[in-house]
């Protein structure tokens, strides 16, 4: 009972929502009487949470005044209901990245902003890879050494970590060391990565994954150090991107 009590309420149920929801649930229809009686709940309060319930699609009514009996839906019918609010918080989403630039106008402070985080052990890195992942601009630029946190953990996250920064369309434009021990990439994945090596003087000197993406600089240490770093600062960022900009002219191009 606990853990659907709990899992109830993470969909969006209040507590007098859910244990008039299940108490309804062993009836084919029931009155307000019956469930004031098996709840304990007020007869107004009853009403309301019902009402509630009809607009979210997990109750139907039928008859008039004091005849009335609630009906409570199949319990698959959650899932349509989770379906629609996940499609009302894309629609959301959707319209934030619309709004966001017209806000973000109204900031005159924007570049004097300096937000930093720092996030230790595994959970804390996937974190702030997933803050990049949900980038606004769909674009990073990624310095990695050889030996790096996505290279050296679990193979099955760092798949993961690919086929996601695939399907949110993210294109990259990445520094590697060269004779790294990768796959050979598609032209496809040379499409959208755009790798280069960096010069052979940078060979072994850094240990960090360093991703640029919006205002946001993250620098993610070796499996060895297990933490990671995310500063949102504009004046950072573009002082970032004007040294990456140096090492990539002077990278060399890829080849399989």
């Amino acid at each position: 009972m606990a853990q659907i009590t709990k899992f109830l309420e993470e969909v969006g149920l209040t507590s007098t929502e859910i244990s008039l929801y299940l108490a309804g649930l062993s009836y084919d229809s029931v009155g307000v009487s019956e469930l004031v009686k098996q709840t304990g709940i007020q007869r107004t309060t009853v009403y309301h949470a019902l009402d509630t319930l009809i607009q979210k699609g997990l109750v139907s009514k039928r008859g008039t005044g004091t005849r009335l009996e609630f009906t409570m839906a199949n319990p698959t019918i959650i899932e349509k209901f989770l379906n629609q609010q996940v499609a009302l918080l894309q629609k959301n989403i959707d319209e934030f990245k619309n709004v966001l630039p017209l806000l973000e106008k109204y900031d005159v402070n924007k570049e004097s902003k300096v937000v930093t985080s720092q996030f230790d052990g595994i959970s804390g890195i996937k974190t702030v890879v997933e803050e990049a992942l949900y980038c606004r601009s769909g674009r990073w630029d990624i310095i990695a050494p050889k030996e790096n946190f996505f290279a050296e953990f679990d193979r099955k996250y760092a798949s993961y970590f690919l086929k996601a920064r695939a399907a949110r369309g993210i294109v990259t434009r990445s520094l590697w060391e060269k004779g790294v021990n990768r796959h050979v990439l598609t032209a496809g994945e040379i499409q959208q990565r755009n790798p280069r090596y960096v010069p052979a003087e940078m060979a072994g000197k850094f240990k960090s994954v360093i991703i640029l993406f919006d205002d946001k600089v993250a620098f993610i240490s070796s499996l060895k150090g297990k933490h990671a770093l995310l500063i949102q600062s504009e004046e950072l960022f573009k002082t970032m991107t004007v040294m990456f900009e140096s090492i990539w002219n002077k990278a060399k191009p890829y080849k399989t």
